[in-house]
């Protein structure tokens, strides 16, 4: 398999005149949220309050902090800033549904969007969002302050024990919350 996709790469670069130039954009990674509110059981990125406790770990990182963050990587070269998050965390943790509403957030994707336009005016670094099922509404309200918006697929397997545990990176499961199926 890494064999095809070698030769695939290095023949598409060929036909574009750039034989052996693989171009990429240097990116900040902004923690937002480690809390999800899937069980994913292969996840290595979600932890639970208690896990973020111990670790000293912020359920939301704080503007001061992404921005502080974000300016670092401004500093070194970097044109994009990726958000990592977990899915509406606020569905499953009332320490998050806590922290946005002290905090006067409605939800994890208003302050992911508060901010993606907070690094994208202060910094002139590209938000990459990858929040999570979202409806064409939802999509549209970050579309003015996101580079990109994605939707995580685990994988396209329909066979059961695709994906381990409650996980709305199942395809039909994903399909439906969006509303698209």
């Amino acid at each position: 398999m890494l064999n095809v996709a070698s030769r695939l790469r290095d023949d598409g670069l060929a036909r574009a005149s750039r034989e052996g130039i693989i171009t990429y954009s240097k990116k900040v990674f902004l923690p937002v949220t480690q809390l999800c509110q899937d069980r994913c059981h292969y996840c290595v990125f979600v932890e639970t309050p208690g896990g973020l406790l111990k670790k000293g770990i912020p359920t939301y990182l704080p503007p001061e902090e992404i921005l502080r963050i974000a300016r670092e990587g401004a500093a070194l070269g970097c044109k994009e800033a990726l958000f990592t998050l977990g899915d509406r965390p606020e569905n499953r943790w009332p320490v998050a549904r806590q922290w946005l509403e002290d905090h006067g957030y409605t939800s994890t994707l208003d302050y992911i969007g508060a901010m993606a336009e907070l690094v994208l005016t202060e910094t002139g670094l590209l938000p990459h969002l990858n929040p999570g099922v979202m409806s064409f509404a939802e999509l549209q309200r970050l579309r003015p302050v996101a580079a990109s918006m994605g939707l995580m697929l685990e994988t396209t397997a329909t066979r059961s024990g695709a994906s381990a545990g409650e996980c709305t990176l199942v395809p039909r499961t994903r399909i439906l919350l969006c509303g698209c199926g």
